[in-house]
């Protein structure tokens, strides 16, 4: 297990998503720049058995530092991160990953919610969290925490994603969220990561 810095600044962007989100996510990843000045943490919805592991599937799209991280591994900016299959990935106030195995959300184990819940109640500043396409109602109540807490979240245009109830049901939760749609999808991203 690493040392956790103690002292640096340290922000999160957080990403959620499912069914039709994959491609968006590797869209992303070709717009990160090294060095990231935050951590970028990515909640893909993936089956118990998965065995992708995505930083592997990704390792062409940045030369930024990625990985599935272990329990009570310290969370770095300049880094990207995609919890793992079967277990909820929290954000400790320590600043160090926690790894959960309690019910599942909406069906998921990754749950978007769990993680950006923890994430807003952690006293780690957000710089953004944006949700995708998905068939399920998980990162709702997520995304409408974050926002009561005064961060930017941003929520794709429900009639433009693949699968549109996820996005479709953070907007109803919520009527805080900027829209990310096709016409400035990527370009605010950019602006996101940069």
């Amino acid at each position: 297990m690493k040392a956790a810095k103690e002292n640096g600044s340290l922000s999160l962007v957080l990403v959620g998503g499912s069914s039709g989100s994959f491609t968006i996510f590797e869209e992303m990843l070709k717009l990160v720049k090294n060095p990231l000045s935050f951590a970028l943490i990515f909640v893909l919805h993936r089956g118990k058995s998965s065995t992708a592991a995505l930083p592997e599937l990704f390792k062409k799209k940045t030369n930024v530092f990625m990985n599935e991280p272990f329990h009570l591994d310290p969370i770095e900016a300049n880094s990207i991160y995609f919890a793992y299959p079967d277990y909820h990935l929290l954000i400790g106030s320590d600043r160090r990953f926690y790894y959960d195995c309690s019910d599942k959300d909406f069906f998921s184990r990754p749950s978007i919610d769990a993680t950006f819940v923890s994430a807003a109640v952690s006293g780690i500043p957000v710089k953004a969290a944006m949700l995708f396409s998905g068939s399920s109602a998980d990162g709702a109540f997520g995304m409408k925490t974050l926002a009561e807490k005064g961060f930017p979240t941003y929520v794709q245009q429900p009639a433009e994603a693949e699968f549109s109830r996820m996005p479709a049901e953070a907007l109803a939760a919520c009527d805080k969220h900027q829209i990310l749609a096709d016409g400035n999808l990527f370009s605010v991203i950019n602006d996101i990561l940069q």
